[in-house]
């Protein structure tokens, strides 16, 4: 099973980074959002995103945890992601010394998929996360 993992340190407070990205209705934080429905609230609540690009993800929150400062969610639809890989990933705020660290991991059953497509797979995703990191420090500076 495939492992995407991103970290990034920021100078801000735990609960300041919390506080921004902990809302699953507000993703005004990622880059290429230009929408965001829900459906339900807490656990089992579902939203709707658009992309930039016209393209519609559906996400389900499948954990929150207030003071862990940490959530977590699957994809249910999503171009280039099939239903059956069981798309679960999970954003953690940990405090440290100087800020905190987001944490945002996922995993995935590729299926019959090659290594190589994958790995692409993978490195797609880290690299989307990352990226989407990097704009919230922005944000937050």
């Amino acid at each position: 099973m495939p492992v995407i993992y991103v970290e990034h340190s920021f100078q801000h407070n735990a609960d300041t980074v919390w506080r921004r990205i902990r809302d699953f209705a507000d993703l005004s934080w990622l880059p290429g959002v230009t929408g965001c429905s829900v459906e339900g609230a807490g656990v089992g609540a579902v939203r709707t995103v658009t992309t930039a690009d016209g393209g519609e993800v559906i996400e389900a929150l499948t954990a929150m945890d207030e003071q862990a400062r940490c959530f977590g969610y699957r994809i249910i639809k999503a171009p280039g992601v099939r239903e059956d890989t069981h798309y679960q990933a999970t954003v953690e705020v940990q405090p440290t010394d100087s800020g905190c660290t987001v944490i945002w991991q996922a995993r995935f059953n590729g299926g019959n998929a090659s290594a190589d497509k994958l790995e692409l797979a993978r490195r797609g995703a880290e690299k989307m996360y990352a990226l989407c990191l990097e704009n919230l420090a922005g944000l937050l500076d």
